[in-house]
């Protein structure tokens, strides 16, 4: 009688990436003399992670902490022997910028850019400029075979997100589904996800509740970072819809001292939007250097231990890939 072979143990499991964002621990990289981006990836490596995603906004491109080339080698050289794969974080969708950056990218290894608009309002004036500029770059992404992955940061809901990849249309020009910046321009986290599905290839994984704070231009409602597992984002939901539609590669994000206007004076009624009369609002670049680091640190073992067991929870293996 023929024997039916014996699945594998590591069936399953369900097995996918995992990088770690950068902004984790930015107050970290800002106060710490003996903390830098070498430090980071080591750490990166010792906590299990797959991947890095570093952030180089700004002067001497951020945390990537230098603008040689002698300095990009390093990096890479690290990256490499850490065995971490690498995305690159910048804003601004202006050719000469994404031109730059793309320089940047390559020489340290990277396989994603990530960008934003930073164009004002009308709205329609932001779409059109902002499809002009992710056509102008398209060239310089088949030369280099980098992926361009466009943001819903604080600006766009998610059905722009989609319009404006529609309109661009190119395999090499994909969508960055962030699971709570929608809460920022009054839509709920799962909408977003519904619309920016089709074009989704990365993803920050965080934490949000929606407090009280300082009046702004829409009122005084503000959506601010808390541990993973604290707030009211449905992290583990939008991780199983972004896995069964094809999803291997996640970026925890510890956003713990993060604090956004919410730009909007209509909000769903759901669970993401309700006020959280527990949490005062806090923007951790307004507390003490020692202890914006502390508090910090905590945060971030709270979270990744959190996301870790919850992962473990619903059979989900971190690894890289085969």
């Amino acid at each position: 009688m023929m024997q039916m072979p014996v699945p594998d143990s590591k069936e399953k499991f369900k097995r996918i990436e995992m990088h770690i964002h950068s902004f984790s621990l930015r107050f970290q990289f800002k106060y710490r003399t003996d903390f830098d981006v070498f430090g980071f990836i080591a750490l990166a490596q010792a906590q299990g992670f797959t991947g890095v995603n570093i952030s180089a906004n700004g002067p001497g491109y951020r945390d990537l902490g230098g603008t040689t080339d002698a300095h990009f080698e390093k990096i890479k050289n690290a990256l490499t022997e850490s065995g971490m794969r690498c995305e690159i974080d910048t804003s601004d969708t202006r050719l000469e910028n994404l031109l730059k950056m793309l320089d940047v990218a390559s020489k340290v290894n990277a396989e994603c850019l990530r960008v934003y608009t930073k164009y004002p309002p009308p709205l329609q004036s932001q779409i059109t400029r902002t499809v002009e500029d992710l056509r102008a770059v398209i060239p310089a992404l088949e030369r280099t075979g980098i992926t361009l992955v466009f943001e819903n940061h604080e600006d766009f809901q998610g059905k722009v997100i989609a319009d404006i990849l529609s309109q661009v249309h190119h395999p090499l020009v994909r969508a960055l589904y962030d699971y709570g910046n929608s809460q920022m321009v009054g839509e709920e986290p799962l909408d977003a996800l519904d619309a920016m599905a089709p074009f989704v290839t990365t993803v920050h994984v965080k934490d949000h509740v929606v407090v009280a704070g300082p009046e702004h231009a829409w009122g005084n409602w503000w959506v601010q970072g808390v541990p993973m597992g604290q707030g009211r984002l449905p992290i583990m939901e939008q991780t199983e819809r972004l896995y069964d539609g094809g999803l291997r590669r996640f970026c925890f994000e510890n956003v713990w001292g993060y604090a956004a206007p919410l730009k909007s004076h209509t909000v769903p009624q759901s669970d993401c939007f309700v006020i959280d009369q527990t949490t005062p609002y806090l923007n951790g670049a307004d507390l003490p250097k020692e202890v914006a680091l502390d508090l910090e640190w905590k945060a971030f073992e709270q979270a990744w231990g959190w996301y870790k067991t919850a992962l473990t929870q619903q059979q989900y293996r971190v690894a890289h890939p085969l």
